[in-house]
């Protein structure tokens, strides 16, 4: 269950303030900057903007202290309300301990300057960055995805043409222009301003909605979107929102509206948007669940910034014509098995195929990670989909066309690849794998397999063919082997029969699995294939993953003492386990 529990760390805690950063990198959180009170009264309020640091050490094991590591450099101008990203040392443009890196803010007035810490030699660098600067701005959001900082939103000084909307009402109501809060008002987070207060020209302000982009590794602005878009949709203006990055997207939700007032007082938004930064990742290559003569049906492993799916045929132009082997793909635990695959389609040469000299068709687009592929487009398709296809429903190209449509043919072999898309585009091909449709005649795969383990090895079970096409005669097993490599090239692997029989049932030995190879794309796995044969031949085979636990690392035997010279073992050491 949840439960809160209050810390008291050693050493002078920093002061009381609003508005800071507090920021994890490594093993170590920052807290940076932030306002606060200097007056003596609870009633009173003596603004005071800060630009400290504290670290406060959370590695496990340490006892939590408050530190306050003195820093070389121009230090930044006190400020709140800004923004403060962690870049972590793993990260290839990060320095060696990791970097924080500090834009905007308020101190009176809104600021626009870019500062990097060096969290090892606790160095303060102002970056002078190239491309156009962003306006100065506080309340907004940043997020780091891969070596761009997207800053998005908050309050901005309004500039010359949003003074000349304002001093016209009805062109404002008509465009819907933005009303920042009542004029004079100066600190972000609830405070009346520093003495001085802001220069004239900033006295008024607004929020926004543009979109920046900071490159880290280039080190240049760019300015992704100007302010409100009414062209397409995207997120009013705001400020106070709070935006997290996922994977390579930016989600932003709720926020001051800058648009809206409720009785005189400013609204807040109650709206969650994503932002997509660019295209998804090629998807895992794709399986097979079950085949017939006429059809082939597939999936994949989903890519988390897909919104749908791309796939692609070649007809392969070695297919050999007289056979009906091919593999049903499925996982099984290392318990009792639960692989279900209840009809097979066919793989040609039982591995990825190359492109070839053949040309790609469209199948269809679809929103799931699965297609039942029964006839392709006949129109040559681009080498990538196209950036601007139609992201939101599934599509069949060849039921726009029917004269386009082509029909799988039985004992044919072909090439599929799939390729993911999001608002960027399409990303990258997953690699081929060539399958094969079945033959007439021959015995579907053997289905429902269970794998367990013995004694002895491992024991296989299945069910028969739902269809026999005749009767069985034998059913073969294959296990996956490892090839000797040759020097320079990556292994090899081949599947070599280890059982034949006519029941459905069998144990692979234990000196079989000991040359077994164990795949590791998804989790560890030792893959069979089981084919059943009739009076014409075998059919396709079911492919089945036996997932393996991951092998527990070997403590290193205890080190000897004076004691232990005479060589007798020692009586504490506990003695590894070793898996079955």
């Amino acid at each position: 269950r949840w439960e809160w529990r209050r810390l008291t760390p050693m050493g002078e805690a920093p002061c009381p303030r609003l508005g800071h950063s507090f920021n994890l990198v490594g093993e170590k959180a920052f807290i940076f900057a932030g306002l606060a009170n200097d007056a003596q009264e609870v009633k009173l309020n003596i603004p005071r903007y800060l630009n400290d640091l504290y670290a406060l050490d959370i590695k496990e094991g340490t006892t939590l202290h408050w530190e306050a590591p003195e820093v070389t450099g121009r230090r930044p101008d006190g400020r709140e309300s800004h923004t403060c990203v962690s870049i972590n040392s793993t990260e290839s443009f990060a320095g060696p301990g990791g970097n924080l890196l500090v834009y905007g803010g308020m101190c009176g007035r809104r600021m626009n300057d870019l500062w990097m810490l060096d969290v090892q030699s606790m160095t303060w660098t102002e970056i002078a960055a190239q491309g156009p600067v962003p306006c100065a701005r506080s309340l907004h959001s940043a997020v780091l995805i891969k070596d761009n900082m997207y800053v998005l939103g908050g309050w901005v000084p309004l500039s010359p043409e949003d003074k000349r909307t304002r001093s016209e009402p009805k062109a404002a109501a008509l465009t819907g222009g933005d009303v920042g809060p009542a004029l004079g008002q100066v600190g972000d987070a609830g405070n009346s301003g520093q003495a001085g207060g802001p220069a004239d020209h900033e006295r008024e302000w607004k929020c926004t909605n543009s979109l920046a982009r900071f490159n880290i590794t280039e080190s240049k602005w760019e300015q992704l979107a100007s302010d409100t878009r009414k062209d397409e949709p995207w997120p009013r203006s705001r400020s106070g929102h709070c935006a997290v990055s996922v994977d390579t997207r930016m989600y932003v939700w709720s926020g001051r509206d800058g648009q809206r007032k409720l009785h005189q007082t400013q609204a807040c938004c109650r709206d969650l948007w994503y932002l997509e930064t660019e295209r998804p990742p090629a998807p895992p290559r794709v399986q097979l669940v079950r085949a017939s003569t006429n059809t082939l049906e597939f999936t994949w492993n989903a890519v988390p910034t897909a919104e749908n799916y791309l796939l692609q045929v070649q007809v392969k132009p070695d297919a050999p014509k007289e056979s009906a082997s091919g593999v049903s793909t499925a996982d099984s635990g290392t318990a009792v098995a639960g692989a279900d695959a209840s009809s097979a389609g066919g793989v040609a040469s039982g591995a990825p195929g190359n492109d070839g000299d053949g040309r790609w068709y469209n199948v269809g687009r679809c929103k799931q990670t699965q297609m039942v592929v029964t006839h392709y487009s006949n129109t040559e398709s681009d080498d990538l989909p196209s950036s601007d296809l139609d992201v939101s429903g599934d599509n069949d190209p060849a039921s726009n066309n029917p004269a386009n449509r082509v029909e799988l043919q039985p004992g044919t072999a072909y090439k599929f690849r799939v390729a993911a898309i999001n608002a960027c585009g399409a990303g990258e091909f997953s690699e081929n794998a060539a399958f094969k449709t079945c033959l007439p005649g021959f015995p579907g795969a053997p289905s429902a397999i269970r794998i367990s383990k013995s004694v002895d090895g491992a024991h296989l079970s299945w069910e028969p063919p739902a269809n026999t096409a005749g009767n069985i005669t034998e059913y073969s097993v294959y296990l996956c082997v490892r090839n000797p490599s040759v020097q320079g090239q990556p292994p090899q692997v081949a599947f070599v029969r280890v059982h034949c029989g006519k029941d459905p049932l069998c144990t692979v030995t234990t000196a079989h699995l000991q040359s077994a190879h164990q795949e590791n794309t998804a989790k560890p796995a030792i893959i069979f294939r089981i084919a059943a044969r009739n009076e014409k031949g075998y059919g396709p085979a079911t492919q089945v993953r036996w997932l393996q636990e991951r092998k527990a690392e070997i403590p290193p035997p205890p080190k000897r003492t004076a004691s232990d010279s005479s060589g007798a073992p020692a009586t504490d050491a506990k003695k590894p386990k070793t898996e079955a």
